[in-house]
C-alpha cells in the first residue's frame, strides 16, 4: 500500500519523462504541500534529465518507483501501455492521474477501471481541455441556450512522441469529450472520414456526429498542418461563440439583422494554465475524496465513440 500523507502533504510520481510528463512534474514541483519523489521512464536519459531538473530521483523500472510509496502519480507513457504501467500502480493502491485516451482498446479500458475499483484507488482521466478557461467561459455562455451546433478544428504537426496510435483515438479524443461535457449528451450516429498521409495510421480525419438532443457537431484533426490551431465555434439562436483554445480568446456574436450586420463583443476569459488547473483538481480529488473531476466511465465512453469513427471510416473505404 502508498505510504501515508505527511500532514497534508502528498508525495507524487511522475511516470513518462516525455513531453506531457515534463510538464506534469513542472507542475507539480510549484504545489505547496507536494513532493515530488521521483521520475520513472524506459529510457533513462531522459529519466536522468528530467529528475536532475526537479532534483529527484530518476528510475527506468517502474517498481523502484512505487516502491518509495507514492500516494498519487501520474501516468503519460505511450497509450499502448496505459494498462500495463495503471494495473501495476492499482495494485499498489497508487491513486492516478492518466493521461487520455485513457487506453489504446476498451477491453484495456475496463481492466484499468476494474483494478482501481478492486484496490479503491482513485482514478481521474487527464482530458486537460475541461480545464481550459474559455471551454469554462462557454458553459456559461451557453447555459440555457439551446445549441444548435458545435465545430472544432485541432490541428497541427505530427508530434515525435505519437507512434502507436492515429490521429483520433490521440487527438479527435480531446474534442469528443468537449462536445459530451459541453452538451450533456451522448452521440447517437457518428459518420467519419480519414486519411493516411505519412504514416500507416490514419492521420487526418473529419468527423460528424449527431447527438441525442439533435445537436450536430462537427470536427477537423490532422497531423499534416505545419502550424498548430485549436478553435471552436459554437451556434445557438442567440448567439454565435469563437474560442480560441490556445490564445485563450472567446468572441460572441449576435444573429444577423435584415441588412446582414451583427454585433461582436468579446467574453471576459479567466487566467491561468489548464494543465495546472487539472492537477489542482486531481490533488484535491486525492486529499478530500469526492467524485472524480473525469470518471474513469467517461473516458470509456469516448473511447468507444473514438473506436465507432474508426469504424465508420473503415466502412466509408469499402464503398
Amino acid at each position: 500500500m502508498w505510504g501515508k500523507m505527511d500532514g497534508d502533504r502528498i508525495r507524487v510520481g511522475v511516470i513518462g519523462a516525455g513531453v506531457m510528463g515534463y510538464h506534469h512534474a513542472r507542475v507539480y514541483a510549484r504545489q505547496k504541500n507536494v513532493e515530488l519523489i521521483g521520475i520513472c521512464d524506459v529510457h533513462a536519459g531522459r529519466a536522468a534529465g528530467l529528475a536532475r531538473r526537479h532534483g529527484v530521483a530518476a528510475f527506468t523500472n517502474l517498481k523502484d518507483l512505487l516502491a518509495l510509496k507514492p500516494r498519487a502519480v501520474s501516468i503519460a507513457t505511450p497509450t499502448l501501455t496505459h494498462r500495463e504501467v495503471a494495473m501495476a500502480c492499482a495494485a499498489q493502491g497508487t491513486d492516478i492521474l492518466l493521461e487520455k485516451p485513457i487506453a489504446a482498446s476498451l477491453d484495456d479500458a475496463q481492466a484499468i477501471l476494474g483494478a482501481c475499483s478492486r484496490n479503491g484507488v482513485k482514478l481521474m482521466v487527464g482530458f486537460v481541455e475541461r480545464f481550459n478557461p474559455v471551454i469554462e467561459s462557454i458553459r456559461k455562455a451557453i447555459e440555457g441556450d439551446s445549441v444548435i451546433s458545435i465545430d472544432i478544428t485541432r490541428v497541427g504537426p505530427l508530434p515525435p512522441r505519437v507512434s502507436d496510435v492515429g490521429v483520433i483515438i490521440d487527438l479527435a479524443t480531446h474534442d469528443i469529450d468537449l462536445i459530451l461535457h459541453l452538451t450533456g449528451k451522448d452521440v447517437k450516429r457518428v459518420h467519419a472520414l480519414c486519411a493516411k498521409t505519412f504514416r500507416e495510421l490514419e492521420d487526418s480525419a473529419m468527423l460528424s456526429f449527431e447527438m441525442e438532443n439533435g445537436v450536430m457537431a462537427h470536427m477537423t484533426v490532422n497531423w499534416v498542418t505545419p502550424f498548430k490551431t485549436r478553435k471552436i465555434q459554437i451556434a445557438t439562436p442567440e448567439k454565435f461563440l469563437e474560442g480560441d483554445l490556445l490564445n485563450g480568446t472567446l468572441y460572441s456574436y449576435s444573429t444577423y439583422e435584415s441588412d446582414n450586420s451583427y454585433v461582436m463583443s468579446r467574453i471576459p476569459v479567466s487566467g491561468g494554465e489548464p494543465l495546472e488547473a487539472e492537477i489542482r483538481a486531481f490533488l484535491d480529488y486525492v486529499r478530500n475524496g469526492g467524485e472524480s473531476p473525469v470518471w474513469g466511465d467517461d473516458a470509456c465512453r469516448v473511447l468507444e465513440v473514438a473506436c465507432a469513427c474508426l469504424e465508420s471510416a473503415e466502412a466509408m473505404e469499402k464503398i
